[in-house]
């Protein structure tokens, strides 16, 4: 069966185009960087198109077109698909790398193409440039061949590799076989191999890029479903995951909560307005946030309160903990409008008990807690669980 590669490659080009304005189109409705490395894979595919159109007419048009420009194009079309793809996992795009790499190996080729022709010698060159590449792409994404590893990364890891079989067939093919007329067009097993995955690749490729697209911008999305815009701590709905993950995990005494809340906030919004009260609020959940030992989850439930689920931890140390939060609480300082502001909190303090049947039992009991401490006065620290039955409220001094 013959194969024509001239229009295998022009084929490639076709579907690069008509993918090319798609891609271009879509990123009107994204912003930063998902937005920045879609319209850079949008352009690399239009360089693809132009460079396999330009070694698709290598008969028709002058080797400084069909190999020069072609190569050159293409060398710039792959250095803008590893920024893209590197963008997009937010890793380093390296740029001074990827510009060396698609020069140093531009430069050879037009050496062998047009001062010293020799046409396995730019196979050679052109192999080590798309090695180089490919180490840049396929480097940030080696984590999704560890177990529970991204799809998306996979499906983008086969496509890349696909490549690079490709061209190592070609190469092989020039050093172990016998290649009576080498050239591009010359319809050889490495050449059809190569030429029938280029011209699907902008495919596969496009279609990998996407999926990694949705598969992060699906991350993001639940991430920020889990936020607090302010603080940029967990909301009320992270925290009821997670407190329900403590509680079945847990055992009575060795699970505890702490609802936190900053004393007579409204004076600072009333004085400040809710910008100096969000101001506030956001520094406050920094200095707690730093108080807190590594597997403490700290949330903000809502308005000028905060929750902090404690794991593996029995009331003594629990009330000791809660303590040393308010301290740090009140040697915070914050400027508002010039002058420097200083809050204290109340802390409700409970531990998991035999009879609590859900997480909201727990914080119930650390909401009365809480209180218990503002009724005495506030700025201090209460328990509805020492001694199991009276309140227990250390006092501010």
């Amino acid at each position: 069966m013959h194969i024509d590669l001239v229009t295998l490659s022009l084929v490639g080009a076709l579907q690069a185009l008509l993918l090319a304005p798609l891609l271009l189109a879509a990123t009107r409705a994204y912003t930063g960087v998902a937005r920045q490395s879609l319209r850079i894979w949008g352009t690399v595919l239009v360089l693809q198109a132009l460079g396999w159109a330009l070694m698709g007419a290598r008969n028709q048009i002058s080797d400084w077109l069909s190999i020069v420009l072609a190569n050159g194009v293409l060398m710039i079309s792959y250095a803008e698909t590893a920024r893209a793809l590197r963008l997009l996992l937010g890793v380093p795009p390296r740029r001074g790398l990827l510009a060396a790499i698609g020069i140093g190996g531009w430069l050879g080729i037009v050496w062998f193409a047009q001062v010293q022709p020799d046409y396995p010698m730019r196979v050679y060159i052109a192999t080590v440039s798309l090695g180089g590449f490919l180490l840049l792409l396929l480097w940030p994404l080696r984590h999704a061949l560890r177990r529970g590893g991204s799809t998306a990364q996979r499906v983008m890891l086969l496509v890349l590799v696909g490549a690079a079989a490709g061209w190592f067939f070609r190469v092989c093919e020039l050093v172990f076989g016998d290649v009576p007329t080498p050239g591009l067009l010359a319809a050889t097993p490495g050449n059809i191999a190569q030429m029938i995955y280029s011209a699907m690749e902008p495919v596969f490729a496009s279609v990998g890029f996407l999926l990694m697209y949705n598969e992060l911008a699906q991350t993001e999305l639940r991430r920020l479903a889990r936020t607090d815009a302010l603080t940029g701590m967990l909301n009320r709905f992270a925290l009821d995951e997670m407190a329900q993950e403590l509680f079945q995990r847990t055992t009575p005494h060795s699970g505890a909560v702490l609802m936190i809340d900053v004393d007579h906030f409204k004076a600072i919004n009333d004085r400040f307005g809710h910008a100096g009260g969000d101001r506030m609020l956001a520094t406050l959940a920094r200095g707690i946030g730093r108080c807190l030992r590594e597997g403490d989850v700290l949330g903000r439930v809502g308005g000028e309160e905060f929750l902090v689920l404690l794991p593996d931890t029995g009331i003594d140390d629990a009330l000791m903990l809660a303590e040393r939060l308010r301290t740090a609480v009140s040697t915070i300082q914050v400027m508002l409008d010039g002058e420097p502001q200083r809050v204290t909190v109340s802390i409700g303090a409970a531990v998991r008990q035999a009879e609590d049947k859900s997480p909201g039992t727990l914080v119930r009991r650390a909401d009365r807690a809480l209180y218990a401490a503002k009724s005495a006065g506030r700025n201090r620290v209460a328990t509805l669980d020492a001694m199991r039955t009276v309140a227990n409220v250390t006092d501010a001094g």
